[in-house]
């Protein structure tokens, strides 16, 4: 009886060993590889074409710009910084750190690795549940410039240092593009490391984009920005625009529309809708400022009209919103300052609106960027969400250099579906074979 029980033990000891070898040491090296080495991403729209297609599946090498250690927001030290030309991956600027961007609600858990991480909403609305699953989103694009150096952007022209940065080989514009200022038109030198940046003297766009980077170098303090109403030299933040006009079709109007949340009366002149509103309080522009950007699935029905289109009709009078969005105070709070400006001159005032950071409570107008920072642009220029709109992307949240095609399917007509057996007869025609083990370089696939 001895005997056999010792032989018990050994094959349970046996069979513990093959399972830590055989299954515990490939997942553990696996999680190394994910957290030090290498990100898989897969490219999720248009914005990056020709260069790179919707379908491709991306590796990118983490540890050339640092790898991130392990549940804190510090980073090995990297072979070196990025360059302008390099296809990056990184943490889209726009997302909070934590769900809703509430460090006070929601307290941290775990980190998910590829999966996101975890956290504990600690006051759920009626109905959900105190554990909260939060993927922040990752973006891809080109590094056009870095600090120190000015980004000139005209028409389709886009100069560093007075030197042409050459469009992408595979990339490309719209053919038929028009003029959009917000998009086409740039004369910005980005801050060095070490530099105060006063935001008294920049134009309200470009503010946005600092408290943007101050959230990025600062992510365990509360970062806002904060809105001041100057009347002949003096605040009034009690001011109410008298009227506001606007074409929900335009994006700048639009954004304005969803921002005010406020009832409007519905115009229609021909075939086209405009909205009007009357007596909007400050305090609403101050109120949606205060982190930099706006979703438009985070507010109640915005719109976009097209005559021609009798579901988009309907859905206007429905009240129901037909596209979603995201909007950055930035490009439109300019647009608002021009308005409030006009109209203050029509009442004989110098109105205008002032910008300044609260750091963890602290009000300043003054910034010093700790890190090197970076102006990034889609290789399809003109269907780019791009520094041109959300601003400057840090060191920090660089994660990773684009560097090979693992794998590349096409299936925007959606005509393979995982669901169906009877499509996967198509898999061998959806593969894009030829980019397979395409290098990704800084003037593109190669």
């Amino acid at each position: 009886m001895a005997e056999q029980n010792k032989g018990e033990g050994r094959n349970l000891s046996g069979a513990g060993r093959t399972f830590a070898k055989e299954i515990l040491v490939p997942i553990l090296l696996a999680l190394v590889v994910i957290q030090f080495v290498i990100q898989a991403f897969k490219i999720p729209s248009a914005s990056m074409e020709d260069s790179l297609l919707i379908g491709d599946f991306l590796l990118g090498l983490k540890f050339v710009y640092g790898s991130p250690i392990p549940f804190s927001h510090q980073k090995l030290p990297g072979l070196r910084d990025p360059k302008p030309g390099e296809v990056l991956i990184f943490k889209y600027p726009g997302d909070p750190e934590y769900p809703e961007g509430n460090k006070q609600k929601y307290r941290f858990l775990a980190n998910l690795f590829l999966f996101g991480n975890l956290y504990w909403d600690r006051q759920p609305q009626e109905g959900q549940k105190h554990l909260v699953w939060y993927m922040p989103k990752d973006f891809i694009k080109r590094c056009i410039a870095q600090s120190g150096q000015t980004i000139t952007v005209s028409g389709t022209k886009v100069l560093i240092d007075g030197k042409e940065f050459p469009l992408p080989r595979k990339g490309k514009y719209a053919a038929n593009r028009g003029y959009d200022p917000l998009r086409d038109s740039l004369n910005y030198r980005l801050p060095a490391p070490g530099e105060t940046v006063d935001l008294d003297t920049l134009p309200l766009k470009q503010a946005v984009w600092i408290r943007s980077l101050a959230y990025q170098e600062n992510p365990d303090a509360d970062v806002q920005l904060h809105l001041d109403m100057v009347k002949d030299s003096v605040i009034d933040n009690q001011y109410i625009l008298p009227w506001f006009n606007g074409d929900p079709e335009n994006q700048t109007h639009g954004a304005v529309y969803a921002l005010l949340n406020l009832p409007f009366q519905r115009l229609y002149q021909g075939s086209t809708l405009y909205f009007h509103a009357e007596n909007i309080p400050f305090k609403v522009f101050q109120d949606a400022a205060r982190y930099g950007f706006l979703r438009t699935n985070d507010l109640p029905a915005f719109f976009t009209y097209d005559p021609s289109d009798s579901a988009a009709v309907k859905a206007h009078r429905n009240g129901r919103r037909v596209e979603n969005n995201e909007y950055f105070l930035g490009n439109y709070l300019e647009f608002i300052n021009q308005n409030i400006v006009g109209q203050g001159k029509e009442a004989g005032h110098d109105y205008h609106i002032k910008a300044s950071l609260i750091l963890d409570g602290k009000q300043t107008t003054k910034y010093t960027v700790k890190k090197k920072c970076f102006f990034m642009m889609g290789d399809n220029r003109d269907r780019s969400s791009d520094s041109r709109y959300w601003g400057l992307l840090s060191k920090d949240f660089v994660k990773a250099k684009a560097f090979i095609i693992y794998f590349s399917f096409e299936n925007e007509d959606e005509a393979f579906k995982f669901s169906n057996p009877f499509t996967w007869l198509l898999i061998p025609q959806k593969i894009r074979w030829t980019r397979i083990g395409k290098l990704i370089e800084s003037s593109g696939v190669h």
